[in-house]
């Protein structure tokens, strides 16, 4: 059955303002918890350099999706809580790497029991057939913003 373009409009406005009513709650529900008052982008950022190694600030901006200068503001906070450090490289002097630290590697684990606990809350009651159509959609979503079309 095929429905108007006034109700598919008014259908994307609900599901956009279900999308963003989801997303306050994840990050109300991450505040509870107040590691030091660090953001997503910093645990984010934590759990990169645990996986990956050091990095240059280039690179994980591309990975976290925001700016070189984000990149050094998140950074530096992190190295004040003595989570992340700067090294030059060994070969080229110029270039700065940042790095996570002992204690940065024990707040991961803290981060990712924390994440582990809200995506049980999350996902409860949803079998894997409604995660993987959640997961097909929001694939759509981000190959559909990816595309170069003007709105």
């Amino acid at each position: 059955m095929e429905v108007s373009s006034t109700e598919r409009l008014e259908l994307m406005r609900r599901l956009d303002e279900s999308f963003r009513q989801v997303r306050k709650q994840i990050n109300a529900e991450w505040n509870t918890y107040n590691v030091h008052g660090l953001g997503m982008t910093h645990g984010r950022m934590l759990i990169i350099l645990a996986e990956s190694g050091a990095q240059k600030a280039s690179a994980l901006a591309e990975q976290l999706l925001i700016t070189s200068g984000g990149v050094t503001g998140i950074a530096d906070r992190l190295i004040e809580l003595g989570y992340v450090k700067r090294e030059r490289g060994e070969l080229d002097r110029r270039v700065v790497m940042l790095d996570i630290t002992d204690e940065g590697l024990k707040i991961v684990n803290l981060i990712e029991t924390i994440r582990s606990k809200m995506m049980h809350k999350l996902f409860d009651g949803m079998s894997e057939a409604d995660m993987e159509l959640g997961l097909k959609l929001f694939e759509q979503m981000s190959r559909n913003m990816e595309l170069d079309t003007s709105c």
